[in-house]
């Protein structure tokens, strides 16, 4: 995960409009694992019929935020220098593959979620 906050911190920091790379990376990064995690719940939902948040959407939306934050807060925003520096002078051949890898991350992720949001519901 380290190696696409890196990505994506280095995209957004070559627009012109991003005030903050460091922190819109984090939250973007939030955000598709979000996805990721409400994709495995849809799964576990329908085979075990558990109902988890036919309710509490909202409040289910915030908890899951946050657990996502906190370890996405110690391990990645407060070592973002480390991890820029880190990744900073990496090969031509690898930034290439590094941006097909989290741009095939960023397709899986969203694809997944709406077939089956769409499928299993």
């Amino acid at each position: 995960m380290r190696y696409f906050y890196y990505k994506i911190y280095k995209l957004l920091l070559n627009k012109d409009n991003t005030n903050d790379p460091v922190l819109h990376a984090l939250v973007l990064l939030i955000v598709l694992q979000g996805l990721n995690v409400y994709s495995i719940i849809d799964i576990i939902d329908y085979f075990v019929k558990l109902e988890i948040y036919s309710n509490l959407n909202v409040l289910c939306g915030l908890i899951l935020f946050v657990t996502l934050l906190v370890p996405n807060y110690i391990y990645i925003f407060r070592n973002h220098n480390e991890i820029i520096k880190r990744y900073k002078n990496e090969a031509r051949e690898d930034r290439i593959w590094g941006f097909i890898g989290l741009l095939l991350y960023v397709l899986v992720s969203i694809t997944v979620f709406f077939v089956l949001g769409e499928t299993l519901k």
